[in-house]
């Protein structure tokens, strides 16, 4: 019956950024019989890696160097294979005024140092900030912390599962303050745009300053694969090869508002 058959498909975890990019990929594969998409973010498809449940993991961000020596350990080598580029914006609603933020202030906010939108140069707001993250798991907040040196978020900070909650809450709320991917952006938000340091030229994520990296926030996009010991399945094998065929996987890419490699 097809849910015996619904119960052999394999599944797979790995970013949350790039749920709707895998499953088009895999719809337009015509592997939708074969393999399903949970997301759930980053660090479950890396722990998945490691623990052999799967040999594909699509990542918004680098694999942790404890994750590839432990794989290292098993005889098992990881390829990234770099499929978007991607702009790590800071979300607003388009009615608030603000239109930049150098990454100090960005950390303050998100460390509740800045709980007021009167402490935000240049916003032109005044009232409460509503600051809104991405779980612990998910690769965004880890490429976040990086890009701002955070280590600790405030108490002030309410989490949010997906992209799409921080696209909601944004677009619904003139008060409220949150990162995610590109793909969040909607007709009611903005993504704010960001200086390096503070006075330095604050600059908006766009495919040109996404491409050169000149946009403070940018990162690659990943579906990491393991060798050696561990390889991929046949169904891994072949959905592979769609995704790292481009002109396959551009047109998905753009589709989910990402940015392709050139």
């Amino acid at each position: 019956s097809a849910q015996v058959y619904a119960q052999n498909k394999f599944v797979f975890s790995g970013s949350d950024t790039l749920a709707g990019v895998m499953s088009d990929a895999i719809i337009n594969a015509g592997m939708e019989n074969q393999m399903q998409y949970a997301g759930g973010g980053s660090g479950v498809g890396e722990k998945g890696l490691i623990a052999g449940d799967q040999a594909i993991a699509p990542m918004s961000r680098e694999i942790n160097q404890e994750a590839s020596d432990k794989l290292k350990s098993a005889g098992v080598q990881v390829i990234p294979h770099v499929i978007a580029l991607d702009g790590l914006s800071v979300f607003v609603n388009s009615k608030n005024t603000a239109k930049a933020m150098d990454l100090q202030t960005i950390t303050r906010v998100f460390t509740c140092e800045f709980t007021k939108w009167e402490q935000i140069p240049g916003s032109g707001k005044s009232g409460a900030i509503k600051a809104y993250r991405r779980n612990d798991q998910s690769g965004t907040t880890d490429a976040f912390k990086h890009f701002t040196g955070l280590k600790t978020f405030g108490a002030c900070v309410t989490v949010l599962a997906e992209t799409a909650d921080i696209a909601d809450v944004t677009s619904r709320d003139d008060m409220a303050i949150g990162y995610s991917g590109l793909s969040a952006k909607t007709a009611q938000n903005k993504p704010l745009a960001v200086a390096a340091k503070p006075g330095s030229p604050a600059v908006l994520p766009t495919t040109a300053t996404i491409r050169n990296f000149t946009y403070p926030m940018s990162r690659n996009l990943y579906v990491y694969e393991v060798t050696g010991a561990r390889k991929a399945s046949t169904v891994e094998a072949r959905f592979l090869g769609y995704i790292t065929d481009r002109s396959f996987m551009d047109p998905i890419v753009q589709a989910h508002d990402f940015i392709t490699k050139d």
